[in-house]
């Protein structure tokens, strides 16, 4: 874990000078479960967390170093040179990839059988045309006001 921390801290570093760009802080976790090997977090009140899996990070230690830190820290680069909306895994990023030395790609291809994974509780809503399953995350925007609609009748989805 301390290698994957060094490394990200070099490659910002690498990164800030070479694009002429200032890189804050960031806050590194080894917390990320399930099937992603990392994840970057972007809050308006503190430091970007760059949250990696620690059980994929010790099955498969070179290639999580050489690939899977360069993607989040290249996140976190392009989130600094360009402060407008841009696709996360876009030209820009891919540039940032290479300038690492890593392969753009945008998935690893690391074995997650065994691994342990969060199960999402579903819950049943209904449309003009049938039952859609949808996960807690979905239930909960909805909640909050947020509307989901039907890709073939589109019509709202509604409790059911």
């Amino acid at each position: 874990m301390e290698e994957a921390k060094r490394f990200t801290q070099t490659l910002l570093t690498k990164a800030g000078e070479h694009f002429g760009v200032v890189l804050h802080p960031v806050e590194i976790r080894f917390d990320l479960r399930g099937k992603a090997a990392g994840m970057v977090r972007f809050s308006s009140s503190g430091p970007p967390v760059i949250r990696y899996n620690r059980a994929l990070l010790e099955k498969y230690h070179d290639s999580f170093i050489r690939q899977t830190v360069p993607h989040e820290v290249a996140h976190i680069v392009v989130a600094a040179h360009y402060p407008f909306r841009v696709a996360p895994h876009g030209p820009e990023w891919r540039r940032v990839m290479v300038f690492f030395g890593a392969e753009p790609k945008r998935c690893h291809n690391y074995q997650v059988d065994g691994l342990d994974v969060r199960r999402l509780s579903r819950f049943s809503y209904r449309c003009g045309c049938r039952e859609h399953m949808i996960t807690a995350i979905r239930r909960n925007r909805i909640a909050r006001g947020q509307r989901y609609y039907c890709r073939s009748c589109r019509k709202p989805l509604i409790p059911g």
